[in-house]
């Protein structure tokens, strides 16, 4: 445990105490008050590094007056942090059944029992106590905004949606893009269920709260696709191209089905082209080369792919040995020597998309658009990959 609590609580408690013998010495019967002599002992107990029991004489001491909530409550919040969650919870407890208390510190009180309710995963009581505490304006904001983390573990977007609408009132703050995706998610719910009007209806709801949502696009889009009206599905993704392109990496896959089920792919190159030009990235290129081979033109894969290692500093003297043509006969325009340069571009630069938090550097193979790191909603992005070079490519 870190003393630094303790000593800031054991001057309180001196404090109580000389604040209750006073009180004791003006009235007829003199009360005697035993925190001081606690007080003592307990920072005797600290300096010899015996906090957990100069903790309890502390408390020992404290729980006889009637002064000390303040002190209670603040050895709640310490229990809570130590994970002692049982203690801080029954101190609460006997607090709020004390008959006597102040409406703001029974307030107080029932905030730190809704705390401790919510760290033991009892959900359903911490959300009935924050939602009392929640009328009253002092505590509006905090109750709420645990209440958002209560809500988004238990998957309950409909509250969620209530409380972030309650807590922008409260707090005065733009939660426009969290809403939208509270709303994406009852979309992605509903869409797994086949329920694609609603879904529809969400996605609105999401694109309203914030009109460029990226997930809300691409949720669109998909929704789009499974009715098959792809041409449409293809301009909502064509939005995030203009709008996001740093999210190319995730839409080109989305934008070939559709292609593909129109039987265009030739449209789907040229989409790959415009990609190209708005964000340099290695891996759209390496599609493009792989829709090249497939497509049956693997010279023009080969020269994309030639014309990009010259053009990069790192690979200009390996680029000249390859096109000399020495050793061994290697031949730069054979097949093999196409699947020699992809296999060489995929280990150098890598092909596997990975995502990064701008908020807490949380790294993964996969989208998250709430980080499992720091919990921020829409801090994930592609990582950087390698850029192209800006020179002219040939065609």
């Amino acid at each position: 445990m870190n003393p630094t609590w303790l000593l800031l609580l054991l001057p309180l408690a001196a404090a109580s105490g000389w604040y209750a013998a006073l009180r004791g010495s003006r009235s007829p019967r003199t009360v005697r008050s035993d925190i001081p002599q606690a007080y003592i002992k307990s920072l005797n107990l600290l300096l010899n590094e015996q906090q957990d029991k100069a903790l309890d004489v502390l408390i020992s001491a404290l729980e006889t007056h009637e002064e000390t909530v303040e002190i209670q409550l603040a050895l709640g919040n310490l229990f809570r942090r130590r994970g002692e969650i049982e203690r801080a919870t029954q101190l609460h407890q006997n607090l709020i059944a004390r008959s006597g208390l102040e409406p703001d510190q029974r307030l107080l009180a029932l905030y730190e029992l809704g705390q401790d309710y919510y760290k033991a995963g009892l959900f359903d009581r911490a959300e009935s106590l924050l939602l009392e505490v929640a009328e009253a304006v002092e505590y509006s904001e905090s109750a709420y905004r645990l209440l958002l983390q209560l809500y988004e573990q238990e998957k309950e977007w409909d509250n969620a949606i209530d409380s972030a609408k309650r807590l922008s009132e409260a707090s005065g703050e733009d939660l426009t893009g969290l809403l939208a995706q509270y709303y994406c998610e009852l979309a992605e719910e509903r869409m797994a269920s086949g329920m694609y009007q609603e879904c529809a209806g969400f996605i609105n709801q999401a694109l309203t709260s914030e009109r460029n949502c990226t997930r809300a696009l691409m949720q669109s889009g998909r929704l789009r696709a499974i009715k098959n009206e792809h041409l449409l599905a293809i301009r909502e993704w064509t939005k995030i191209v203009n709008l996001h392109p740093e999210m190319l990496t995730d839409v080109v896959g989305l934008v070939r089905q559709s292609y593909q089920s129109l039987g265009r792919l030739s449209d789907y190159r040229k989409f790959l082209e415009r990609c190209i030009e708005l964000n340099n990235d290695v891996r759209l290129m390496m599609t493009l080369v792989d829709l090249l081979i497939e497509i049956g033109q693997p010279n023009q894969a080969r020269n994309r792919l030639l014309t990009w290692m010259r053009n990069t500093d790192s690979l200009k003297s390996l680029t000249g040995l390859i096109e000399s043509g020495t050793g061994d006969g290697f031949d730069y325009r054979s097949d093999r020597s196409l699947d020699f340069l992809i296999d060489l571009v995929s280990v150098l630069f890598g092909k596997t998309r990975s995502y990064e938090c701008r908020n807490c550097g949380f790294k993964g193979k996969s989208m998250h658009w709430q980080c499992p790191g720091c919990k921020n909603w829409n801090s994930t992005g592609p990582s950087r990959a390698a850029p192209l070079p800006t020179g002219k490519i040939d065609r």
